[in-house]
Formats: structure tokens, sequence, C-alpha cells
């Protein structure tokens, strides 16, 4: 992991045309293998805390058909790595329990203000209402955000670098994941909207568009990772 920390410390290239491009090419590479894999790890979301797992052991299965090795679609129920997505669902837990709490201290004002007209508001308390509503919101969809892109690298440097240190690889997802924040939250809606077509166009459709985006964040993790991290070595 030496290199990717002195990857974290340089910077790195993050090129988003590319990674939707290699994606595209990888799921064509066995479309029937993801497609039946996608299904899989529905049923893997129905078993507690196994959905974060289920999409780590399909980093996996990517990771086997980019390399031309022969793949099970039953791969994605490989338990190998459940202590490590167990606690990694508590770090997130524990994470957006700390990060919420100034956030509900943002709504003292709105509550002391319908404690002041005795639960009915006036003009005025419901413009307080109305604009602290606004803010919590607009607070935890920031927070939400920032979450979700520092967290960016975590399941590939778990199921495909194999770093057994839940809180490290939280570290080390955030010092990567800052250097082109941006990018990767650019990145994160587009692939996050490519997945969702198949609801949008056609409800089987998700079968296909579901893998396709999981199939382009493995690209950009491949490319940032892996051949970034080799030419350093």
């Amino acid at each position: 992991m030496k290199n990717l920390e002195l990857l974290s410390t340089k910077g790195y290239d993050f090129n988003i045309g590319k990674y939707l491009s290699d994606g595209m090419e990888l799921f064509k590479k066995d479309i029937g293998g993801f497609i039946v894999a996608t299904i899989l790890l529905f049923v893997m979301n129905f078993i507690p805390f196994c959905g974060i797992l289920g999409m780590g052991n399909f980093y996996k299965i990517c990771k086997k058909v980019d390399g031309g090795e022969k793949v099970s679609a039953g791969d994605i129920f490989d338990f190998t790595d459940f202590v490590m997505y167990l606690k990694l669902f508590l770090l997130i837990l524990a994470v957006v329990i700390v990060a919420m709490i100034p956030i509900q201290i943002s709504l003292l004002p709105v509550i002391f203000a319908a404690n002041a007209t005795d639960g009915s508001f006036s003009e005025t308390g419901g413009a307080l209402f109305a604009g602290g509503m606004g803010i919590w919101v607009l607070l935890v969809i920031i927070l939400m955000l920032a979450v979700s892109v520092s967290m960016f690298f975590i399941q590939p440097l778990i199921s495909l670098h194999r770093m057994t240190s839940v809180r490290e690889a939280f570290m080390l997802s955030w010092k990567l994941a800052r250097r082109n924040f941006l990018k990767i939250f650019v990145f994160s809606i587009i692939v996050g909207f490519i997945s969702q077509l198949g609801v949008i166009v056609c409800g089987i459709g998700i079968l296909f568009s579901i893998p396709v985006g999981i199939c382009m964040k493995y690209a950009a993790y491949k490319d940032v990772l892996e051949s970034v991290n080799q030419k350093m070595v």
C-alpha cells in the first residue's frame, strides 16, 4: 500500500470519459454472466449486512472477467470478507450518527420557535420552520455527498487490494478522493443515472444498466488503484 499512499499525496488523473468507455467494453466481454451476477446481487441485498458485501464481490467478478479468468456468477456469494464489510457497515453508521449531531443542533431554533407558539405556528414561526427545514435538508444532502465521495475507493481497497483495516481503508479512500473530489462527484452522478436508466426506460432494463454502471466504477478503480500504482513501483 506504500505506492497508494504516495499516489494519494502526489495526485492522479481521473478520466471520466475513459472509465465510461472501458466499463462498457468490460460489460460486453460477459454480458450474460454480469446479468446473472446482478440478479444474485439482488438476492444478497435481502441478507442482513450482505448487500455491501455483494457489491464488493461484484468488483471481484469484474476483475476476473477483465483478466480473462473463468467466472462463476455464484462468486457473488463469497463470504470471505464478511467480517470486514460488517465493520465497514458499523463505521458508516458511526460516521453518519456523529456527523448528524451538528445538523440536529441546527434544528433547535426551529423547535424553540414552535414551543414559543405552543405548537401553533404564527407567520413568523412558519417562516422560521420552513427556513430551518430548508437548511437542515441542504446540510443532510451535503453530508451524504461528502461521505459518499470520501468512501469512493473503500470497497476496491478491501475486495481487490485486500486491505485488512477498515479504518485505514477509509482514511486512504478519503486521501485519494479529495484529490479529484469534483470529478469523482460528477462521475458518481453520471454512473448513478446510467444505473437507473433501465428503470426509467423499461423496468427489466435495470438488469443491463446496473452491471454497466458497476463495470464503469471498476474501470475507474482499476485505473487509479492499479495502473497508476504500477507505474510508480
